[in-house]
């Protein structure tokens, strides 16, 4: 955690396992095959270098398909079964809505600042029950960079009328949150529901 004297106005969220809960081992278990299989979807997958791809944006899904693909074509079939529904591969936090109404109506701003592709995104963003107490999102496919990258932090700055120091961005990822460090975000890095809370009650945060 990197602490301020700042007034924290702002409240950064990052989606993925933070919001929700990315699931894709249980989502890649449920496809019916051996473990052996499972480990080798995953590797071809979830686990590669092209799984960012699918966040930044830049390759078509057809694309980032097949070069998959290309990496285990022996389990060809089973890859593209992994790519036919990931719908329940992310699956909201029981207390999401809580946390960040809860927020919202103690006068913070609200932001998400998340990795996720296009596809993805489509779907979760009109399920996900915390969505309507959102100020503002930069998520990753819309601005072509994922987080570490500098510049999808200066996205969000310059999109927004947020000043660092006054906000607290909230991350499970070492890396994400040393980057945003960087630009002066007090950050929190997330661990779990009651850690964040006490770590932003410790901020001055009204939770």
């Amino acid at each position: 955690m990197q602490g301020g004297n700042k007034l924290i106005q702002n409240i950064i969220f990052d989606i993925g396992q933070v919001l929700a809960k990315f699931r894709w081992r249980e989502y890649i278990e449920a496809l019916g095959f051996t473990k052996d299989i499972n480990e080798r979807i995953a590797k071809a997958t979830v686990l590669s270098f092209y799984w960012n791809e699918v966040d930044r944006g830049v390759m078509t899904m057809p694309e980032i398909i097949e070069r998959c693909v290309a990496l285990d074509p022996e389990i060809e079939a089973e890859i593209r079964l992994f790519y036919k529904d990931r719908k329940t591969m992310v699956v909201e936090f029981p207390y999401a809505k809580e946390l960040v109404k809860g927020l919202k109506d103690a006068g913070y701003s609200i932001y998400l600042l998340s990795n996720y592709g296009e596809e993805n995104f489509s779907y979760v963003k009109d399920i996900f029950t915390f969505m309507p107490y959102v100020d503002g999102k930069i998520i990753s496919y819309e601005v072509k960079t994922i987080k570490p990258e500098p510049a999808i932090y200066q996205a969000l700055l310059d999109t927004y009328p947020i000043r660092p120091e006054e906000s607290v961005f909230l991350d499970d990822h070492k890396d994400n949150i040393e980057e945003a460090e960087k630009f002066g975000f007090q950050t929190i890095l997330f661990t779990g529901l009651d850690q964040a809370k006490e770590e932003l009650r410790r901020m001055g945060v009204r939770i």
